[in-house]
């Protein structure tokens, strides 16, 4: 079989399978708006003032700040660049309203997801906060077997899918900015040298590089988002008014309908923001806060910021060209927009979007490692069994710099709708925690008390739950 067949072999799989995730991602999202009562609407102040603290922490820990940028480096990567793009090409601009609809219960979802990750972490060797999927079950619902399985998850998914597409991505960009000889051996060789470093470095080192490097990459990708929508500023109300236009009456060329662009955007949302799949809480879990609720806040914010730039990179694209033009292209995501960027400011944009893609998929690839790690410390402390991760990941680093191209998403898509299959079964069971812990939060908001301390006594059962004092 070909690696042509293979890939289109998985994309058809892939379409059929994302159809249960759908229905649960949406399901939890609607279920956990209606029990918060629409937190991400009316808490939009108590999220920024909790993320943006700045709060200290002993000094082997990982301060809530810093988690953020982590996760956002996390969230705010290849996704927010490829995904909106490619969720173009594959279902036309209606598939952006979708991604806003799923965005929106995403943010109520984020909360959940987090709140119980903080509830059930547990500390690692050196003290540190470590959680995530593989603890909420091994301690929320008491299977350590099903831990196991859901750590092996984790890092099929981290290692074997966000890696894989992030470094495909740098690979596209570089090879389209730069056009000579070997080049994707020598992306390769680089991205190679690069993923040693970031194993060696540790969750510690991530955290403070990723505190740095995100609002930055960030800000930069925002500007020079706006100054191309700015050239193309003519068409930029015909584009807004596809988005709209499209989300019910879907383009002819788009198969399948608009139950098929529904899934896309779905597929490209949770690429881009990850509610739902609760992937995030691997790292959101290894924050030192004084309350539970707090981080879930965090990250439910962090799913709106990661909306919006998600939305800035669709409009570069939709107000340079029309329907037809994107849907015809033939193009994958980074050549296009790479095309689209030097129609609007000179032969520069190549080299400017190979730079970004390069700094989004770096942060995410070291999110992305540390967690698989933590997944793997999960599964075995042997010492040994690091440096099998580090050689398997060096080796679809090389794999995927050398192959890069779109098609390789596919794997990435199968693996999160399983995880999304996943992770929707475990929050429906642990989620009573997170309303629980709300409740004792906005309690203590209403007492006066301006930073809510939690204690697991506020839990109607805190069996599992070692990390909280009484």
């Amino acid at each position: 079989m070909s690696y042509e067949s293979f890939i289109d072999m998985v994309w058809e799989f892939d379409d059929y399978l994302w159809y249960i995730p759908l229905v649960l991602i949406v399901g939890l999202g609607l279920y956990s708006t209606l029990k918060l009562k629409g937190i991400q609407f009316v808490q939009l102040k108590e999220m920024c003032r909790v993320t943006f603290s700045m709060e200290k922490t002993e000094a082997n820990q990982i301060a809530p700040f810093q988690i953020f940028c982590v996760s956002m480096g996390n969230r705010i990567g290849v996704g927010n660049i490829a995904g909106p793009v490619t969720a173009l090409l594959m279902g036309g601009p209606g598939a952006i309203f979708w991604m806003w609809v799923f965005a929106t219960l995403g943010g109520a979802t984020s909360f959940v997801e987090t709140t119980v990750g903080q509830i059930f972490k547990s500390r690692d060797a050196e003290g540190r906060f470590i959680g995530g999927p593989a603890h909420n079950v091994a301690k929320g619902l008491k299977s350590k077997k099903f831990g196991l399985a859901v750590a092996v998850l984790m890092i099929a998914v981290y290692i074997g899918g966000y890696v894989l597409s992030e470094i495909s991505t740098i690979s596209t960009s570089f090879t389209g900015a730069y056009d000579f000889e070997y080049n994707h051996l020598v992306i390769a060789f680089i991205l190679c040298v690069i993923a040693f470093l970031v194993a060696i470095g540790g969750f510690k080192r991530v955290a403070q590089i990723s505190t740095v490097i995100v609002p930055f990459m960030a800000f930069a990708w925002i500007i020079l988002c706006l100054v191309v929508i700015g050239i193309n500023i003519d068409g930029l109300p015909s584009g807004v008014r596809a988005i709209f236009e499209c989300a019910f009456n879907v383009p002819a060329a788009v198969g399948g309908g608009v139950g098929a662009m529904i899934t896309i955007a779905l597929r490209r949302g949770v690429w881009s923001n990850e509610a739902g799949e609760g992937t995030i809480t691997n790292i959101s879990s290894s924050a030192a806060v004084a309350h539970p609720a707090r981080q879930g806040l965090s990250q439910s914010i962090g799913v709106l910021f990661d909306t919006m730039i998600s939305t800035i990179t669709a409009l570069v694209i939709l107000s340079c060209l029309d329907v037809d033009q994107i849907l015809e292209s033939g193009k994958d995501s980074m050549p296009l927009l790479q095309e689209v960027m030097e129609l609007s400011i000179g032969g520069i944009a190549p080299t400017l979007v190979f730079f970004f893609m390069f700094l989004f998929a770096i942060t995410c690839f070291m999110g992305d490692y540390v967690i698989g790690e933590n997944n793997l410390k999960f599964i075995t402390s042997n010492p040994k069994a690091r440096w099998g991760l580090v050689i398997v990941t060096m080796c679809i680093v090389a794999f995927s710099a050398y192959y890069g191209s779109d098609g390789l998403y596919a794997i990435m898509d199968v693996l999160l709708a399983i995880c999304g299959i996943v992770n929707c079964f475990v929050m429906f069971k642990l989620g009573k925690y997170a309303w629980e812990a709300w409740k004792d939060y906005m309690e203590q908001k209403k007492a006066g008390i301006k930073d809510p301390v939690f204690h697991k006594s506020a839990l109607s059962n805190s069996e599992g739950v070692t990390e909280w004092d009484d």
